[in-house]
């Protein structure tokens, strides 16, 4: 196979034999990455020499680690329900919702409750080769209910609450399973669905605070419901589901991915796969068990799950959350009710650059409202601040006097928040670590590699990268003729990005072919084709620079990266989200943008129209708007420093949102592009016709 240039940090595949250092490989072409702090990672903070000596290698395993070191510390952590209401906002239904406060498990409890769903399990007779699904947010009770499965050897199937109708049942008959664990928020849809799942036989439901189970009439009188407290309050363990010991090798969990590209695949990782990316989070991580943690994203995506199981070995109480409570201004949130992050004060949480973005722009339209003064003082501040903070003082003063309100949004404590998922523009990055005064760590991972690829250190003030290689893991460029990627490419290597390691997952559920085509072997270790293009500078930090799917020729022969182009764009104020089309027999490339209705109204008024109140799908039609957008976003890209090729000729507003439920993004946010192209086929075919090309 062409190209050899490699990272790694260790020298072994054995978890068992991991001590935290770094290893060089007396082999040609060969590369170790450089670390601030030497050549051996912070052993205080590290797993690795922890679990060898503890003998921890399945995630059950790491749990009763994390629960022997804190038995009486606060574990999770769930904001008590008062009040559930409906409000009309711009024309639509809005649920609102009224909370209490955070109300604690000890990690004792957490694995009583563990322990009760296990045994619940072994007396229903699940054991090694089951398999279970799981289909309900992220919350304290999905962690509780994994974790009781793993313990008896049963198989996890993970399935995103966003997915289509189709690509739920796919994921549900594919599998198999007899038993979904849900909740009473998503009941009424799976109910929708189990006549096409005659599988699935039991339903256990995770209960709504106010509601219970919910509306359970449209169950299938074939399928056995039991309320979750059912499980949690029998309060006896079966002595014998203790006796059962998981295996490392043993398939933990089939994660579902978002199916960006198509039909949803089930990856298989094993406990080992799973561990060696918990081992490698807790190197980079720098957290102890002072930290408070967020929680809002899937627990059904790897980065996640991978992450809390890590969370909880080192002792930290995690807040569960939502991104529709996150904050005050957050949707779900009722008048009068304060968001999430006030009330945990998290130190730490993971995010996703769409949800840094629209933080961002909601601090963007607060500040306008402030008038001219306030906001170019507040702007020139951001713009600086890296500077300003090497003056004694004046970093600590500006930070109480102009950022003290904006951060207590997010509760005034965060000191690292870590971004997977998709690229992160630097001008993100920069912006948000000024306004909220914390470290940005991104990451690099793929749920075929347990998430685990490469990691920022904490310590890195640059940005535009995801840092180096993280512990244990082989990372090895590979020459793709086709897009002129070389790793004898100067002054940097590039090409494909291959992982190889402990991290790397079994393949794909019932695909034979698509994992022969994806894995493979080689020199001892398994590998993976990520299909990403990466650049790795002379510190082994590692850049995404394209996809091969997102990279398109355009008739004069220039590639386009449309993830980039539209990772940059994004970041202005007007964009709530957008895709950039591009053919390959046209010249210049086109846009449909999902734009911010606040700043258009502005932009509107500032074209000539007087009607402040005008409705969004309105203004998305008017010629002179959409004009208006155009210019803004040319100018924007060009200030980013894209090229002309990267820069949207024309570009049409559209009023419809891009979720999930609408099927053009993914659970995790990623444009659907496939669905994306149908969705706005005649659009783009108007934008080029205008055009001329």
């Amino acid at each position: 196979m062409k190209g050899r240039f490699y990272a790694r940090t260790v020298c072994t595949t054995d978890l068992n034999k991991m001590s935290g250092k770094q290893g060089v490989l007396d082999r040609k072409g060969w590369y170790v990455k450089a670390l601030p702090s030497g050549d051996e990672w912070p052993q205080d903070l590290s797993l690795a020499p922890q679990f060898k000596q503890a003998r921890v290698d399945t995630l059950p395993g790491a749990l009763k680690f994390g629960v022997d070191k804190f038995t009486n510390k606060e574990c999770m952590a769930t904001r008590k329900l008062l009040a559930r209401q409906r409000e009309t906002v711009d024309g639509k239904i809005i649920e609102k919702l009224s909370f209490g406060e955070y109300t604690w498990r000890k990690y004792s409890e957490v694995l009583e409750c563990v322990e009760l769903v296990g045994s619940f399990m072994f007396e229903l007779g699940f054991g090694i080769g089951d398999r279970i699904s799981i289909f309900a947010e992220t919350r304290a009770d999905w962690f509780i209910s994994a974790m009781g499965c793993l313990q008896q050897r049963v198989a996890v199937c993970t399935v995103y609450t966003t997915l289509s109708d189709d690509a739920i049942v796919h994921a549900l008959t594919e599998t198999e399973v007899k038993m979904v664990f849900t909740s009473c928020e998503v009941l009424p849809r799976l109910s929708r669905l189990l006549k096409r799942c005659p599988n699935v036989t039991r339903i256990v439901v995770m209960e709504d605070q106010l509601d219970g189970v919910g509306d359970t009439s449209h169950v299938p009188e074939s399928v056995s419901i039991t309320p979750f407290l059912q499980i949690l309050n029998s309060g006896k363990v079966n002595p014998s589901a203790r006796l059962v010991n998981p295996k490392s090798t043993d398939v933990a969990i089939i994660m579902y991915t978002s199916g960006s590209t198509g039909t949803p695949k089930g990856v298989e990782l094993t406990h080992h796969n799973i561990i060696s990316s918990v081992v490698a989070y807790s190197c980079q991580m720098q957290v102890d068990e002072t930290d408070r943690y967020l929680s809002f994203l899937p627990l059904a995506h790897i980065l996640e799950l991978a992450c809390e199981v890590a969370l909880i070995a080192l002792g930290i109480t995690i807040y569960y959350s939502s991104p529709f409570t996150l904050t005050s201004s957050s949707p779900k949130i009722a008048s009068g009710s304060e968001g999430d992050s006030i009330l945990a004060r998290p130190t730490y949480m993971n995010s996703v650059p769409l949800m840094l973005d629209r933080i961002l722009k909601g601090v963007s339209q607060a500040v306008e409202r402030q008038g001219r003064v306030k906001k170019a003082i507040f702007y020139a501040v951001v713009a600086n601040k890296q500077w300003l903070d090497r003056i004694p003082f004046l970093g600590k003063f500006l930070d109480g006097l102009i950022f003290r309100k904006v951060r207590a949004e997010l509760g005034g404590c965060l000191k690292r928040v870590v971004i997977g998922g998709a690229p992160l523009s630097s001008e993100t990055h920069l912006n948000f670590r000024a306004i909220f005064g914390c470290t940005l760590q991104v990451g690099y991972g793929s749920t075929e590699t347990a998430s685990c690829i490469s990691g920022m250190v904490e310590e890195d003030p640059t940005t535009g990268h995801c840092g180096g290689p993280c512990l244990n893991v082989f990372l090895r460029l590979a020459d793709w003729e086709e897009g002129n990627y070389k790793s004898t490419d100067k002054p940097f290597p590039r090409g494909e990005v291959l992982i190889g390691g402990p991290c790397v997952a079994r393949g794909y559920f019932k695909r034979p072919d698509e994992t022969k085509e994806t894995f493979f072997e080689e020199g001892g270790e398994r590998w993976f084709r990520s299909g990403d293009i990466a650049e790795m500078d002379n510190l082994g930090r590692v850049r995404i620079i394209d996809r091969k799917k997102d990279l398109v020729k355009l008739k004069h022969g220039e590639y386009i990266s449309l993830g980039n182009a539209e990772a940059t764009l994004k970041t202005l104020n007007v964009v709530d989200n957008m895709c950039i089309f591009a053919e390959s027999t046209r010249d210049k490339i086109v846009a449909v943008v999902v734009p911010v209705l606040e700043v258009l109204r502005k932009i509107a008024t500032n074209v000539g129209f007087k009607d402040s109140d005008m409705t969004l799908e309105h203004l998305c039609q008017d010629t002179c708007v959409n004009n208006a957008v155009l210019k803004a976003l040319q100018a924007h890209g060009r200030r980013c420093g894209l090229s002309r090729y990267e820069i949207p000729a024309a570009v049409r507003l559209t009023a419809e949102l891009w979720t999930p439920d609408s099927g053009l993004v993914t659970a995790a946010l990623k444009l659907r592009r496939k669905q994306l192209g149908q969705q706005y086929r005649d659009m783009v075919r108007d934008m080029y016709t205008c055009l001329g090309d």
